[in-house]
């Protein structure tokens, strides 16, 4: 390529314009014509959105060049996909309107022992129970009187001051413990720090376990502190929700359900 002829519009005049490159600008022309009378669109045809992809419709969220009047860039529509998407399951999760299709783990297959199906490290010995020594272990009572034991270094349950008859604890120290001393039902929450359904989930389980107190054990474990739990639990993302009851698994569940799905869990095995 050498260069351009450019024609005139107006005078019809040519003249030639010396260029090495060219960059092709079509125009752009957001593919919204089914939204309109339903999304409120601006008078190029872009949706309209705040807080990062809500339109003014609730429940409805864009993403993409449908609402980008700037960027318009692969990379830039793929981040607001996200967003998105994210602020889709929050908005069912807290309308309950969320519902999950899941396979059975191998873990939970009838050719296996129960000691293949514990979400627990097979070297007992190897636990970092995490903090010092020192550090101080408080035993919380919610406002519906269900008690936890946690340390004050990152919230684990710290082995020398575990507390078999709490009904919350944290960290895989008190998931082993509780796995062989306990015939409670156990209710292993998985979680990681940067989990926004996780942030979800939590109070919302917190607030059923509340419902039974002194008939259950919830064990909440961050598989970015302790991985080796989650690898043995078979766990592949968070966040997960596994109930066991004498050594034996009973529900492998990632992602988020209804709090009528984990009460049926539960009356079922206390």
């Amino acid at each position: 390529m050498t260069g351009l002829q450019l024609i005139d519009t107006a005078t019809n005049e040519t003249r030639e314009l010396p260029v090495k490159g060219l960059f092709y600008g079509i125009g752009h022309q957001p593919n919204s014509g089914i939204l309109g009378g339903q999304v409120e669109l601006d008078s190029a045809g872009y949706v309209i959105v705040k807080e990062g992809a809500k339109t003014n419709v609730e429940g409805v969220f864009s993403a993409g060049d449908l609402h980008d009047i700037e960027w318009r860039q692969a990379v830039t529509a793929a981040g607001s996909g996200c967003m998105a998407a994210l602020s889709a399951e929050r908005y069912l999760t807290a309308n309950n309107l969320v519902q999950f299709t899941t396979c059975q783990s191998e873990f939970s297959s009838a050719g296996h022992s129960s000691e293949e199906k514990v979400p627990v490290s097979a070297s007992v010995g190897a636990v970092n129970a995490g903090g010092s020594k020192g550090s101080a272990v408080s035993t919380s009572r919610s406002s519906s009187g269900s008690s936890s034991s946690t340390s004050g270094s990152g919230g684990k349950t710290l082995e020398e001051e575990f507390n078999v008859h709490a009904d919350k604890h944290k960290g895989q120290i008190a998931l082993r413990k509780l796995y062989h001393e306990s015939d409670r039902l156990m209710v292993v929450l998985y979680t990681s720090p940067t989990c926004g359904p996780c942030r979800t989930l939590k109070p919302i389980l917190n607030k059923v376990i509340d419902e039974y107190t002194g008939k259950i054990h919830f064990i909440e474990i961050d598989i970015e502190a302790d991985p080796e739990i989650a690898q043995a639990g078979g766990v592949n993302g968070t966040p997960t929700v596994q109930f066991f009851k004498n050594k034996d698994r009973l529900v492998n569940w990632p992602g988020l359900k209804a709090k009528s799905q984990y009460r049926e869990v539960i009356e079922a095995n206390i």
